[in-house]
């Protein structure tokens, strides 16, 4: 008698907890998109020379 209504409940609670989980999951797949660069590459429109000077600082050792 009570059977149907218990099988109804536990299938409810699994698709709730599905969704949720697959909205979380799309939440998080959407937050942490972002661009993929390695280090050997510039981003477009960087100067190539600008970047090496930056690295060196006020004093400069040369080595003959």
């Amino acid at each position: 008698m009570f059977f149907p209504s218990v099988v109804t409940v536990v299938v409810v609670v699994i698709l709730v907890t599905l969704v949720v989980f697959g909205v979380l999951l799309y939440r998080y797949f959407c937050h942490n998109k972002g661009d993929y660069r390695t280090t050997g590459e510039l981003a477009p429109g960087d100067d190539p020379d600008e970047s090496s000077n930056q690295t060196a600082g006020e004093k400069k050792e040369y080595f003959i």
